[in-house]
């Protein structure tokens, strides 16, 4: 047995370690990997850096990207973003309601007639919401076929209680950009800061000195003592009085005995889907020119890519460019068994001809599965994750993050909800 500690965080991904840093007292992190991080790190190949997902430091919350920026030391570039979404063989302005000049014209009158005559029925699934908020036109053309490919199951079985994520377009934007007039959407986030070094991974690495921090432990087993908690791997235990959660909420139900029917059949239910990142490096800098494409044909394999250099020039080597394909799939999916040859060959088919690159170019290349990457609200998540954690807070048990709290957060809401949880534990 090992000594206790005042607080011990399971998870060292970006939630554990900014909870770490957050809180007062004695805290011990465990995490499963060799190296933390969780969905916020870095992989190196050939001298490319890449990342999970598309990750960018933004935040309307003034005082944390002031503790952002603290934590990187100066380590930071500013950006401006220059997303583009493919559309019928041709880039439009992202969002895309900001982007409608770029359509045809006939594309363009069913976006506007359908924006300005939106259906007043209230929605009760996402494909009835975007209709609701957006009108047939955009919906139709992108957001339903976009939502699909990204969930992998129809937009019509997605519950509808998170979308106000989902920023809504002024009229004026709307009627503005169907006849040219420049406009810019989801603005909180149209500049973003980014490492100028070492990928986002550099964050974590950040957040990591200085905590007591222990890698390769993953727990196989959660007791509630009457001091408070143990955490065992098998092979070694550590104590604590409070115990905080932030890895996927269906492994920490694993690791404790005694669960209700009710949570155990729920905890199962809960759905999410994994990712597949394809990384494509090539000897020029053709790949820096735009920060991401979202890519709504079902036809092509990625859902987004996103352009590596274009966050920062030093995640390539001189003279060079990349870009990583993020391809979302369910658990058990036949495409998470697939060779990298066959991944990365048909990825490079699939973004040729949008990217203006040929296969022959590239002279780095990797793929990477990430098991638990995104959240899925289904009609039954708000039923399923009320009875999981219902059980989870009677034992006294706090969770916090993407998959702790089983929630689709983005980076700054992660460290939001480490620091509000945080200060009411400090509190105690």
């Amino acid at each position: 047995m090992s000594e206790q500690a005042e607080t011990t965080i399971l998870g060292g991904g970006l939630t554990g370690l900014s909870l770490a840093q957050y809180l007062e007292g004695e805290t011990l992190v465990l995490e499963a990997e060799e190296r933390p991080g969780g969905l916020c790190r870095s992989f190196v190949k050939d001298g490319f850096t890449y990342d999970i997902g598309g990750h960018i430091l933004f935040s309307r919350d003034q005082a944390l990207l002031a503790q952002l920026t603290a934590w990187l030391k100066g380590n930071l570039l500013e950006q401006r973003r220059n997303n583009q979404i493919w559309f019928q063989d041709r880039f439009v302005k992202y969002p895309f309601e900001n982007g409608l000049y770029a359509l045809d014209k006939q594309d363009i009158f069913e976006c506007l007639m359908g924006f300005l005559e939106r259906s007043e029925a209230e929605p009760t699934n996402l494909e009835e919401w975007c209709r609701f908020r957006f009108g047939r036109g955009i919906s139709e053309k992108y957001l339903i076929p976009y939502n699909d490919k990204i969930w992998k199951r129809p937009a019509a079985d997605i519950s509808v209680h998170w979308v106000e994520r989902i920023p809504s377009p002024p009229t004026a934007d709307v009627v503005k950009a169907a006849i040219g007039i420049e406009t810019e959407g989801y603005t909180h986030q149209l500049n973003f800061l980014y490492p100028e070094r070492g990928g986002i991974e550099s964050l974590t690495n950040a957040l990591a000195q200085g905590v007591n921090l222990v890698t390769g432990f993953r727990a196989t087993a959660v007791k509630k003592t009457a001091q408070g908690w143990e955490v065992s791997d098998g092979q070694d235990t550590y104590a604590c009085r409070r115990l905080i959660s932030t890895i996927p909420v269906m492994d920490l139900a694993a690791c404790l005995q005694g669960a209700p029917d009710d949570a155990r059949g729920a905890c199962a239910a809960l759905q999410y889907n994994s990712v597949i990142l394809v990384m494509l490096g090539v000897g020029h800098t053709g790949l820096a020119d735009k920060s991401a494409v979202y890519i709504p044909d079902p036809a092509l394999l990625p859902h987004r890519v996103c352009y590596m250099s274009y966050f920062s020039p030093f995640n390539a080597p001189e003279g060079c460019s990349h870009l990583v394909a993020e391809i979302t799939v369910p658990p058990g999916d036949a495409l998470l068994g697939a060779g990298e040859d066959e991944l990365v060959g048909r990825v490079a088919r699939d973004v040729s001809g949008l990217c203006g690159i040929d296969e022959s170019e590239i002279i780095a290349s990797q793929a990477q599965r990430i098991k638990h990457a995104y959240v899925v609200y289904d009609r039954d998540y708000l039923a399923n994750r009320a009875k999981v954690y219902q059980w989870l807070e009677g034992l006294g048990l706090h969770t916090c993050g993407r998959f702790g709290s089983f929630e689709y957060l983005n980076m700054d809401q992660c460290l939001e909800r480490a620091r509000d949880l945080a200060a009411e534990l400090n509190k105690e």
